[in-house]
């Protein structure tokens, strides 16, 4: 598969199937850690029917390399176990949002498209698993407020990126 580039990102060179190096794993723990960090410290807005996770502007990082799902992955898993919604939070949203994340590399020649769509399926996923499964919220009330901030997160995360990568070229992938 071709390295395209994705408008207005530089995945700084880095292959679909370029082999892990020490850096990218730095990289993705780094995104783990702060994804982790963020959702912690503002705990009280970043679980529940009505959350505002902040951490998930970093999920723009979906465009530029897809070893950034498994800093979301990761991140997620670790964030989760304090959720109030359990094993649905825990073990489940971390595997939507990893699949959403690759989806979003898939189609990063359409940056705000993907982005859209990566928060979209990661609200379904909160919307049906913890929130709906684990904590009895309706699906359709849930989704559409997770929805709307999900779209709005990842898409400043993808104006950051933007605004990092114009100031770091060679630094995020």
């Amino acid at each position: 598969m071709p390295d395209d580039p994705v408008p207005g990102l530089d995945t700084g060179g880095m292959k679909w199937r370029q082999s892990f190096d020490t850096r990218l794993i730095a990289r993705v723990g780094i995104v783990a850690a702060v994804y982790v960090a963020g959702t912690l410290a503002l705990a009280p807005i970043s679980y529940g029917p009505l959350q505002f996770r902040v951490s998930e502007m970093l999920k723009a990082l979906a465009l530029v390399h897809p070893s950034y799902a498994a800093a979301f992955g990761l991140g997620t898993l670790i964030s989760n176990l304090t959720s109030p919604f359990g094993v649905f939070d825990w073990a489940l949203m971390p595997v939507v949002d990893v699949a959403a994340a690759l989806l979003c590399y898939r189609m990063r020649r359409w940056p705000v498209l993907a982005l859209v769509v990566q928060a979209l399926l990661i609200a379904a996923g909160v919307a049906a698993f913890p929130l709906g499964m684990g904590g009895g919220f309706p699906l359709l009330p849930s989704f559409l407020s997770v929805g709307a901030s999900q779209v709005v997160l990842l898409l400043a995360g993808y104006g950051l990126v933007r605004a990092v990568q114009r100031a770091y070229p060679a630094g995020l992938a």
